[in-house]
């Protein structure tokens, strides 16, 4: 883990590499070619968080109202949500 976080911080020669992994697939992504997005306002840090939504008791699978949730990213400056 530690090693992770000295990658992201590029204290080690900026030889960060993703992997992203799907059920019954991996794969490696190398960043060094990457461009790196950056927010409208220019910032280019972003902290995860959480769409939360509520789903009527009509449209849910069980019959009672529940909540669904999807991942989003938010810009630390602004605060605008991507």
């Amino acid at each position: 883990m530690g090693e992770a976080r000295r990658n992201l911080r590029g204290l080690n020669g900026g030889n960060f590499q993703a992997k992203a992994v799907k059920p019954g697939q991996q794969f490696e992504v190398d960043l060094k070619n990457a461009t790196q997005r950056k927010c409208a306002c220019g910032s280019e840090f972003f902290i995860p968080a959480m769409r939360i939504y509520t789903v009527s008791a009509i449209v849910s699978p069980t019959g009672q109202e529940m909540t669904a949730q999807t991942p989003a990213i938010v810009c630390m400056e602004c605060k605008k949500a991507l």
